[in-house]
């Protein structure tokens, strides 16, 4: 199975995305969801952008300069995901 670097950045949006709809569900009230459910969307979903974009750099980092390395974290990507 061949795998890529953006089929696993798309797999783990949609889990992010997944798990911020469900913490949704969690709150009560209308309000609630309105005020505090979004502050809280907005934070976790601006400090995964930050990782991510850290992790891709680094990624791509690694395919420039040690593609063996970059295949074998793939490799384990893929697995964990």
């Amino acid at each position: 199975m061949k795998t890529t670097l953006l089929e696993i950045l798309w797999k783990k949006e949609l889990i992010h995305w997944r798990r911020v709809k469900d913490m949704f569900k969690k709150f009560k009230g209308w309000l609630s969801k309105c005020t505090v459910g979004l502050i809280i969307a907005f934070l976790i979903t601006l400090f995964h952008y930050i990782f991510a974009v850290m992790h891709t750099l680094y990624e791509l980092t690694l395919y420039v300069f040690a593609r063996k390395t970059f295949k074998n974290n793939l490799e384990k990507l893929a697995l964990t995901i």
